[in-house]
């Protein structure tokens, strides 16, 4: 897989609130190594009301889940039905022990329908010996790679330093730097995109390893949690253009 650029709208409706409102966006990406495979995302997702507008956005949601030595990583998908994605892969768990190749045919298989509009999914994991990444949207077919990088927003910087190395495979060191730095890049560019960047190693002989910021589900199984715990002052949502259009935006979604 020498590239694999899906750029998507990274948003998803909250079908749980009476509000057609908007929960989601993200990076997602992936490279093969020398000596694993680097699989990173930013945390952050934003609050669009019905027409798309950016109303507020909360960090340190989790994006990234690993277990039985493979990972996926979504972006474009914060909540399923009544639950986050995050309790939906936790209660789905055995979806991991999949050969790579065939996890993301699992995890779109039971996404509802409504749910599957703008996602993209990312797996990456070793099969029969050899570092393989893919990506799905559901309902669109998967492309399966063992060498090179996948991402769901384009970053000319990542193309660039990666042509650049003329062939030669990166280091996992090398990878997860280029993979942050693309991320950074984004979120330079793109308010929907910040909040602590994660990054994983999957390796061929040892357990993965998280290279930075481990993720946290923080105790929250839907998306009214999160705004539970922001009205206790535990956890930060931070408005795109006022105060009082996130919070009346949040009193229609998430009831007190």
């Amino acid at each position: 897989m020498k590239r694999a650029l899906i750029p998507l709208l990274l948003c998803i409706a909250l079908s749980s609130c009476s509000d057609p409102g908007q929960f989601g966006g993200t990076f997602i990406g992936a490279i093969v190594a020398q000596d694993g495979i680097v699989i990173g995302s930013d945390s952050r997702s934003t609050f669009l009301d019905a027409d798309g507008k950016r109303l507020g956005y909360v960090d340190r949601v989790q994006k990234v889940y690993v277990s039985h030595g493979a990972a996926v990583a979504v972006s474009g998908l914060t909540s399923v039905e009544d639950e986050l994605f995050t309790t939906f892969m936790r209660r789905n768990d055995y979806l991991l022990a999949r050969p790579v190749n065939e996890i993301l045919f699992d995890v779109a298989l039971k996404l509802p329908f409504r749910n599957t509009t703008n996602v993209l999914l990312i797996s990456a994991g070793y099969l029969e010996g050899e570092p393989t990444i893919c990506a799905k949207a559901p309902v669109d077919p998967q492309t399966c790679g063992k060498n090179g990088y996948v991402t769901n927003k384009t970053s000319n910087g990542l193309r660039r330093w990666l042509d650049a190395r003329g062939g030669r495979i990166p280091s996992s060191t090398e990878a997860a730097a280029a993979l942050e730095q693309a991320i950074q890049e984004s979120a330079d560019l793109d308010s929907g995109v910040g909040g602590p960047i994660t990054l994983l190693l999957i390796s061929k002989t040892g357990e993965p390893r998280w290279l930075k910021n481990p993720p946290s589900d923080n105790g929250w199984t839907r998306v009214c949690d999160v705004v539970a715990s922001h009205r206790e002052g535990r956890t930060p949502i931070f408005f795109t253009d006022t105060k009082d259009q996130l919070d009346k935006y949040l009193n229609r979604v998430c009831p007190k």
